[in-house]
């Protein structure tokens, strides 16, 4: 399947590179000192008839549940150890 896009072509050349690359983008970024914006192309690109993002999709988003999950066990355990201080504390009047 070929489809039609829009593309960013800027110049990229850091004062430490001797020669410059070009490089493109899905959208338009401002000049700076090491880039400048040379102008849109339209392109057409070949893309596998049977391309299904939903495997990437549920791949990405199982990684970010792993991570979510690991961050409020981080917490809970957290949470405890507060609670196990303040248990431990003798309260004197």
């Amino acid at each position: 399947m070929k489809v039609k896009t829009t593309v960013h072509v800027h110049y990229n050349q850091y004062s430490w590179e001797q020669t410059g690359r070009y490089t493109v983008y899905s959208c338009k970024l401002g000049d700076t000192e090491s880039q400048t914006y040379v102008g849109e192309q339209e392109i057409e690109i070949e893309i596998p008839d049977d391309y299904d993002p939903r495997a990437q999709k549920i791949a990405a988003l199982e990684k970010h549940k792993k991570k979510v999950i690991a961050d409020f066990q981080k917490t809970v355990t957290e949470i405890n150890a507060r609670i196990s201080k303040l248990q431990a504390i003798e309260l004197s009047a």
